[in-house]
């Protein structure tokens, strides 16, 4: 209760205070993805430190939030740069895909704690948001520029 609560309250209020303070622009919304990239791998990793149940609770409030950030800056840029007739197939497409990351994620996770029931899954998650943080870095700012101006272009000759 207490995660869907934050979850939805991240993605209806803060997500929507912090695009409209920081994500004006392409390179404002990539910043902001940097941070929240930082806060998911920081957070579980302080998480897997302590034994405080407080403090976790804590944590997870902020990983949550930056979370609701992260979904919201992805389907706003999406809707964004996908074709119109094109948008419905697409999310429905993501939809599939984080469905099957629930599944996969889970199974590889326990797989993983086999190995070390703490290191094994803490240092999958680290990996993946560190890739997560340097492909933001290296590239999400151009290539969402770029299909912006792609789709717009593309847009102006259909209406033409």
């Amino acid at each position: 209760l207490f995660f869907g609560f934050v979850f939805a309250m991240s993605q209806g209020f803060v997500a929507k205070f912090l695009l409209k303070r920081f994500g004006s622009t392409d390179l404002g919304r990539s910043r902001l993805l940097l941070v929240c990239a930082f806060v998911l791998g920081g957070g579980r990793f302080l998480a897997y430190q302590t034994e405080n149940i407080a403090f976790v609770y804590v944590l997870f409030g902020f990983i949550i939030t930056a979370l609701g950030v992260v979904n919201t800056i992805f389907t706003a840029d999406t809707s964004k740069i996908a074709d119109p007739s094109e948008l419905g197939g697409l999310f429905g497409i993501l939809g599939s895909v984080e469905s099957l990351a629930g599944i996969i994620g889970p199974i590889l996770g326990g797989s993983l704690a086999k190995i070390h029931p703490i290191r094994g899954p803490l240092s999958a998650v680290l990996i993946l948001y560190g890739m997560v943080f340097t492909m933001v870095y290296w590239g999400y700012e151009s290539i969402v520029g770029r299909a912006k101006l792609s789709v717009s272009s593309s847009h102006d000759k259909k209406e033409d």
